[in-house]
């Protein structure tokens, strides 16, 4: 895997989509094999997002790449991490027919403990984000920040390459863990 800053030179979460697309020209079967999160904005309209993807991204006119490096991480269970997610808590109603946002902060943190499984968590920032598209609804997307106890390194790492949530796509789902000192 690669983890790499990029600047986009979009503010419109499918414009960004379409932005990191370009980044794997040569991508078989145009299968996703990345996540994002949009780490800053500028005023001047540039993104700088955080990439992370199985094949090394190439810069090109809607997107450069900043720095690329090797990332092969070892998790541990009985270690501490350091966590920062941006998602989007949903749940489904009527029998899984209709989606609905989990607006509760409370019943964001019980999403996000089901999505971690195998951590015990510990949530010390939470804050709400809004997402622009002009292709689809506006959504509001949450960043948890906070700290981990790996009980079950595989399920953990299998978070952290696939993605949590739903809008994966459109930059929410990205798991970044820095081992706590």
């Amino acid at each position: 895997m690669y983890i790499s800053m990029v600047v986009l030179t979009t503010t419109d979460s499918y414009e960004q989509h379409q932005a990191i697309w370009s980044l794997f020209p040569k991508t078989p079967e145009r299968r996703r094999d990345h996540l994002f999160r949009v780490e800053n904005q500028s005023t001047a309209g540039k993104v700088m997002i955080l990439l992370q993807s199985s094949t090394q991204p190439k810069s090109n006119d809607q997107a450069e790449v900043l720095q690329t490096k090797s990332f092969n991480p070892q998790l541990n269970n009985e270690d501490f991490y350091k966590f920062k997610l941006v998602a989007y808590p949903t749940k489904c109603i009527s029998q899984g027919k209709r989606v609905i946002e989990i607006h509760d902060e409370n019943e964001q943190i019980a999403w996000l403990h089901r999505k971690l499984n195998g951590a015990n968590i510990n949530v010390t920032s939470l804050e709400k984000v809004m997402v622009k598209s002009q292709k689809s609804f506006n959504s509001r997307y949450v960043c948890f920040e906070g700290i981990l106890q790996i009980t079950d390194a595989a399920q953990i790492y299998q978070a952290l390459v696939m993605g949590i949530g739903r809008q994966k796509h459109a930059g929410a789902g990205l798991l970044s863990l820095a081992k706590a000192g």
